[in-house]
């Protein structure tokens, strides 16, 4: 009887593999979903960051309007309590607040005033973003509009009679 024996496999021959194993393959999804996760925190870190820059720029430019308009007016300025205002941008959706507050400065005769803008969150909570510009100005209520006037009167006054003599 003849009998067959089963090919002599060499340790170098059983030892060679083709392909990952599925340790490997978990593994490298594991890595893969990580690092994924990270990266969207930082884009979304990113984006937050950049959200909350333009609506810095919008708060200072809203401000700095609202502060040109009290310095060109006539009028003695107001204290503004918290209202509700347009943003500069017009695609804009974020709420913006403004607040103007009056208060006599540290040297007789001057105003300080300050306008503050804070963009809200459109639910509510705490603001995204809050700028303020505080600016001095001589209190239009002393009355040195008037007194200049009356001056300059003064002084056309004593070119008038120097050039009638």
């Amino acid at each position: 009887m003849l009998t067959f024996a089963a090919p002599n496999r060499t340790r170098s021959a059983r030892g060679t593999r083709h392909g990952f194993s599925l340790l490997e393959m978990i593994l490298a999804v594991g890595l893969l979903g990580a690092s994924l996760g990270i990266l969207a925190q930082v884009a979304m870190t990113g984006t937050d960051a950049a959200m909350e820059a333009e609506q810095l720029a919008q708060a200072r430019m809203i401000a700095q309007s609202q502060l040109a308009q009290i310095l060109v007016s006539d009028q003695s300025p107001q204290t503004v309590p918290l209202s509700p205002i347009d943003p500069m941008d017009s695609a804009s959706t974020t709420p913006f607040e403004y607040q103007v507050d009056v208060v006599p400065a540290s040297i007789d005769g001057m105003l300080a005033i300050r306008v503050s803008v804070q963009a809200n969150r459109a639910n509510g909570g705490t603001p995204t973003a809050t700028y303020s510009i505080t600016r001095w100005m001589i209190d239009p209520l002393l009355g040195l509009a008037d007194a200049a006037a009356e001056e300059a009167a003064l002084r056309e006054e004593e070119l008038g009679l120097t050039d009638a003599l």
